[in-house]
C-alpha cells in the first residue's frame, strides 16, 4: 500500500515539480550533451527543412538525401529539427539556472560563478559546431551575402548594382538561391562587409555553396570571440562573465540565427562589444578611446547600428570620472568624429565603394513584419480605413508611419545619449543607455527580424543579474527563436501563439523557481564536485 501512495503521489505531484525532479541530477556534461544532440538534430534536419539551395548536392547523399524526398522527407526533417530545438533550449535553461543557483534544481541565488570560463566555452564550442555544417537556418539570407560579394568581385557597385544584375551564364545560381524580395534590391551593409565578402568571392569563384559555407565562419568567429570579450567587459562592471556567456552566445536566437543563419550582425556586435571593452580599460587614456572609436566605426562599416556605439563610446569613456568640463566633452566629441570618418574614408578606399549604402537604409524596406511598432501601426491603420493588402503591401502609408518612427527613433537616441552625459558619475549608466538605444533602434526601425534584437540582449547581458528581468529575456529569446520556420518563412499567427506559450511554458518551469521575490530568504546552494548532487551550505543567518 505505501508503494502504491507513493506512485500515486508522483502521478499528481505538480508538473514544475517534477520537471526539478528530472533534472536535479544534471551534471554539466549531461547539460552539454544534450545541447549537442540538440544541436546536432537541428543541423540534421537542416538537410531538408533548412534555407535550401536550388542547386543543392545534399539530396544525393546517401542518408541525408533521404530528407529531401516528398512531403514524408520534410515532415521528417522538421520533427528532427524542432526535437533538436527542443533539446536545445532545455539545455540552455538548465545550464543557465545551474549558475545562478549551483545547480540544475536548486532555487536559492548564489552570487559566484560555478563554472570556469573554459568550461563554458567549450559548451558553447560543443553546441555551434554542428550548426557550421547545416544548411542556412531560418533565413537565406547567406545567399545574399554571396551574390552580393559576387557582384562587389565583378566590379560592379554593390550600392546601384543588384543580384539580378549579375551575368545569368556563370553566376545565376547565386541569384536563383536568393529570396525574391532582394532580387531588386542593393546591398544595405557598410563597406567593411563588402570588402571582406568581395575577398571571399575572390577566393571562392563561382561555387555558391562554398561561398555561403565560407561566409558563415565570419559570424561564427564573431560569436565565438564574445566568449572571451563578454567575460572581459562583465569584470569591468563587476558583474558575472558566465551569466553573460550564456545569455548571450548560448542563447537559442544566437545560435540558431547568427551560427546557423550566419547573419553578419554577430560580427557587427564582436566588433562592438570589443570596443566597448578598449574604452572601459580601466586607467584607459586617449589611446584607449581611440582603439574604441576604431573598433565601433569597423562595426558601422558592417551594418549601420554600430553607429551607435560610436556615438556612447566617450561617454562610457569618461563614466565614472570627476564630471569633465563642457570644453573636454567637446574635444573628445571632435576626436570620435574625426577618427569615425578616418576610418570610414580608409575602409571606404580598400572597398572601392563610397557611401552609397547609407540610402539603403531606408523606409522602403520591401519586409512587412508587426515587430516593427510603425509597420505594426500602419497596417492597423490601413485595416481600420479598410486598404486592400494591408498586411502585404509596403505603400506611401507604411512608408511615413516608417520616415516618423525614424525620426521619433533619433529624437529618442539623442535624448538618451544626453542622460548618459549627465549620469556621467554612475559608471554603469552609459551602457544601460546603450542596450536602451540599441533596442529603441530595433523596435522603431522601418524592418525588424528576429535576430536584431541580439544587438541588445548581448550589451545587456554584461549587466543583466536579476532572475525575474533574466527569465523574461530568455522567455523572449525562445519566443523569437520560434517566429521563424527553419527554411526562413515565418509561423502563421495560431501557431506562433501556441508557440510562444509554450516557450513560456518552459522558462517557467526551468527557470521560474528561481524567480522570487526580493528578500526572500534561502540556503546558498553549492555545486559539490562537478556539478552533481547539490550541497547545502551554512544558512546565512538563524531563523
Amino acid at each position: 500500500m505505501t508503494a502504491g501512495l507513493g506512485t500515486a503521489s508522483e502521478l499528481v505531484r505538480p508538473p514544475i515539480a517534477r520537471i526539478d525532479h528530472a533534472i536535479q541530477s544534471w551534471r554539466l556534461r549531461t547539460i552539454g550533451l544534450v545541447g549537442l544532440i540538440g544541436s546536432l538534430l537541428v543541423a540534421i534536419g537542416s538537410f531538408g527543412a533548412g534555407a535550401l539551395p536550388a542547386n543543392d548536392p545534399s539530396r544525393t547523399f546517401p542518408v541525408l538525401g533521404l530528407l529531401r524526398r516528398g512531403q514524408a522527407g520534410l515532415h521528417a526533417a522538421l520533427a528532427l529539427y524542432y526535437l533538436g530545438l527542443v533539446l536545445l533550449v532545455v539545455a540552455w535553461l538548465v545550464l543557465g539556472r545551474v549558475l545562478l543557483t549551483g545547480s540544475a534544481g536548486g532555487r536559492a541565488l548564489i552570487g559566484r560563478t560555478v563554472i570556469g570560463r573554459a568550461a563554458l566555452r567549450r559548451v558553447m564550442l560543443a553546441w555551434m559546431t554542428p550548426l557550421l555544417a547545416a544548411m542556412p537556418l531560418a533565413s537565406s539570407d547567406l545567399y545574399s551575402y554571396a551574390a552580393q560579394a559576387q557582384i562587389a568581385r565583378r566590379g560592379l557597385d554593390p550600392y546601384n548594382a543588384t543580384p539580378a544584375d549579375l551575368p545569368t551564364v556563370d553566376l545565376g545560381k547565386f541569384l536563383d538561391n536568393v529570396a525574391w524580395k532582394w532580387v531588386d534590391t542593393p546591398s544595405p551593409y557598410g563597406p567593411l562587409w563588402v570588402a571582406v565578402t568581395k575577398w571571399v568571392a575572390v577566393g571562392t569563384g563561382d561555387h555558391a555553396l562554398i561561398s555561403v559555407l565560407l561566409l558563415r565562419l565570419l559570424p561564427f568567429a564573431g560569436v565565438l570571440s564574445l566568449t572571451w570579450l563578454l567575460p572581459v567587459l562583465a569584470d569591468r562592471y563587476g558583474h558575472r562573465p558566465d551569466l553573460a556567456v550564456w545569455l548571450s552566445v548560448g542563447n537559442p536566437l544566437i545560435l540558431i540565427h547568427a551560427v546557423g543563419g550566419g547573419h553578419n550582425d554577430a560580427v557587427m556586435v564582436a566588433l562592438l562589444v570589443a570596443g566597448l571593452v578598449a574604452v572601459s580599460t580601466p586607467g584607459a587614456n586617449w589611446r584607449h578611446l581611440v582603439a574604441g572609436l576604431v573598433l565601433t566605426t569597423l562595426a558601422a562599416g558592417i551594418k549601420s547600428p554600430g553607429l551607435i556605439a560610436v556615438a556612447f563610446a566617450v561617454p562610457i569613456y569618461l563614466a565614472g570620472r570627476a564630471r569633465p568640463p563642457v570644453r573636454l566633452w567637446l574635444r573628445y566629441c571632435a576626436l570620435a568624429a574625426a577618427v569615425t570618418v578616418a576610418v570610414f574614408a580608409v575602409v571606404s578606399a580598400i572597398a572601392g565603394v563610397g557611401l552609397g549604402w547609407i540610402k539603403q537604409v531606408s523606409s522602403g524596406a520591401p519586409v512587412i513584419n508587426f515587430m516593427s511598432l510603425p509597420t505594426l501601426l500602419a497596417v492597423l491603420y490601413r485595416v481600420i480605413i479598410g486598404a486592400a493588402h494591408a498586411g502585404t503591401v509596403v505603400d506611401g502609408t507604411v512608408r511615413g508611419f516608417r520616415t516618423v518612427g525614424t525620426v521619433v527613433s533619433a529624437v529618442v537616441l539623442v535624448w538618451l545619449w544626453l542622460r548618459a552625459v549627465q549620469r556621467n558619475a554612475d559608471p554603469k549608466a552609459a551602457l544601460r543607455l546603450l542596450t536602451v538605444a540599441l533596442f529603441t533602434v530595433v523596435v522603431l526601425g522601418p524592418a525588424v527580424q528576429p535576430w536584431y534584437f541580439s544587438w541588445a540582449v548581448t550589451v545587456g547581458s554584461v549587466l543583466l543579474l536579476s532572475p525575474r528581468k533574466i527569465f523574461w529575456v530568455a522567455t523572449g529569446s525562445i519566443g523569437l527563436t520560434l517566429l521563424t520556420r527553419p527554411m526562413g518563412s515565418s509561423l502563421e499567427a495560431v501557431a506562433y501563439i501556441s508557440a510562444v506559450i509554450v516557450a513560456g511554458l518552459a522558462a517557467r518551469a526551468l527557470l521560474g523557481p528561481v524567480v522570487r521575490p526580493a528578500g526572500a530568504a534561502a540556503a546558498v546552494t553549492g555545486l559539490g564536485d562537478g556539478l552533481g548532487t547539490p550541497t547545502r551550505s551554512a544558512s546565512a543567518g538563524s531563523a
